[in-house]
């Protein structure tokens, strides 16, 4: 008996029962998209911290790029330019002429080792 009388009365309020499912249903996955939601912009947060701490750090490498090459650009004029003194140099010798008579023996006097 007890089993008829649960039908009976699940078939009298079946529409009912159906309206209180539909909307358990539909205020479960209005939950369900709140809570993806939420997550969602918790995880934006997140990117968008690790996107700035990321351009931060290419920001940073970039400015250190930068003035290494500065660096190397001034080496590698100085070297050029020692190069150039000592190609200069290495070319004056065997140049040398002999010194006219007076300025021969003003350097005698001057330089003179006391001989």
């Amino acid at each position: 008996m007890i089993p008829v009388r649960i039908w009976g009365w699940v078939l009298r309020n079946l529409p009912g029962l159906a309206l209180v499912a539909l909307l358990a249903g539909v205020v479960w996955t209005i939950g369900a998209a709140f809570q993806d939601r939420t997550r969602l912009r918790a995880e934006l947060a997140a990117s968008q911290v690790d996107l700035a701490t990321a351009q931060a750090s290419l920001q940073q490498a970039a400015e250190t790029a930068r003035i290494h090459r500065a660096h190397l650009d001034r080496a590698a004029d100085e070297a050029r330019t020692w190069g150039a003194l000592s190609d200069e140099m290495q070319n004056m010798e065997g140049r040398d002429a002999p010194l006219s008579p007076l300025l021969a023996a003003t350097a005698g006097r001057l330089f003179s080792t006391g001989q």
